[in-house]
């Protein structure tokens, strides 16, 4: 019965170890790309329902953005921003509240 060394399972974990890290690095790399990928195409999306792109899309957003932060310094919650662009539904029984159904990106208006 052979014994194997510490000396001998440290290398052998370095190695495994070594192996890993590189496998980390390999992933993340492309992690990074598929991410760098998935929000371009958002932004896309964005310029495409808006018909606005590279400035005036970037104007666009800063510009409700600052007006959201005023009403939020002014003292009003989300939810009562929300409410603010909410319509009465003509028929409330079978209406989904705003809440219940959230709207994204990819909807159409």
């Amino acid at each position: 019965m052979a014994t194997t060394s510490i000396a001998d399972k440290l290398a052998k974990l370095e190695k495994k170890i070594a192996k890993r890290e590189k496998t980390i690095a390999e992933e993340q790399a492309q992690l990074d790309k598929e991410t760098e990928e998935y929000n371009k195409l958002y932004l896309t999306a964005l310029a495409s329902k808006y018909k606005l792109s590279g400035k005036d899309l970037f104007s666009a957003i800063e510009r409700e953005h600052d007006q959201l932060e005023k009403l939020r310094d002014g003292g009003m919650s989300d939810s009562d921003i929300d409410s603010l662009t909410d319509s009465a539904p003509a028929d409330k029984d079978k209406a989904t509240l705003h809440e219940d159904s959230p709207r994204t990106l990819f909807d159409e208006d």
